[in-house]
């Protein structure tokens, strides 16, 4: 089977599985949306103070968000044994990796273009001339928390204790994609010159790389045990 349809097939599987039962979008929209709910009320009196803590705000909500959806990647494989046929089928594993990188990528961004409306009605921010690099930076970075989120979801899906593992292993190792992100995302909100926070999106890129890289060739190892 060609190395694409293989990760064709399975991004085609978890997007049609979700679109089915909605369980996973669903949680995260209402948990992300909770999430925003109480920022707003707690920053809605000092509205300068409010805009140098969005970055932050923004990634903390994206942050807890992306455990909560992430962490669940390898869970629907658990049902009929279906891990085990992953395990023995004859395809390339690095296949079903980004197969399943990819799927959960889609899902992310979904969440996150229904959250940033959200963001921007509850803190009434006017970033509209702002949109597309923001955008940029979102998924720069989604790409990045996906990466490593893919691989640790496969390594504790099968732990008891696997809800507190995940974000014990994510959140260290995706710390330098988080700051990056949040700097990036203060320079666009600021309307600072791209020149300013241009070494913060190329970090943030060369992250992404580095962790896609690594993840790739760890999971084999991790699907084979």
């Amino acid at each position: 089977m060609p190395y694409f349809n293989i990760i064709k097939w399975i991004v085609w599987k978890d997007l049609l599985s979700e679109m089915r039962s909605r369980e996973n979008i669903s949680s995260l929209f209402f948990f992300a949306f909770n999430v925003i709910l109480i920022f707003s009320f707690s920053f809605s009196m000092d509205r300068d103070m409010t805009l140098a803590l969005m970055p932050g705000l923004i990634w903390v909500a994206f942050g807890f968000t992306s455990v909560l959806g992430l962490g669940k990647s390898f869970l629907s494989e658990t049902s009929n044994d279906c891990l085990s046929y992953l395990r023995i089928a004859p395809v390339p594993k690095g296949a079903i990796y980004l197969g399943k990188l990819i799927g959960n990528l889609c899902l992310m961004l979904m969440v996150e273009l229904i959250l940033v409306p959200l963001f921007i009605v509850f803190f009434n921010l006017d970033i509209l001339d702002k949109l597309l690099p923001l955008l940029f930076v979102m998924t720069a970075a989604t790409v990045g928390l996906c990466a490593l989120g893919t691989l640790f979801s496969a390594l504790t899906v099968q732990i008891r204790a696997r809800e507190v593992m995940f974000p014990l292993l994510l959140f260290p190792l995706a710390a330098p994609v988080f700051i990056s992100a949040v700097e990036s995302t203060q320079g666009v909100l600021s309307g600072d010159p791209f020149s300013f926070y241009r070494h913060w999106i190329e970090l943030l890129m060369i992250f992404d790389l580095v962790l896609t890289i690594a993840s790739f060739w760890m999971f084999e190892f991790i699907l084979d045990d």
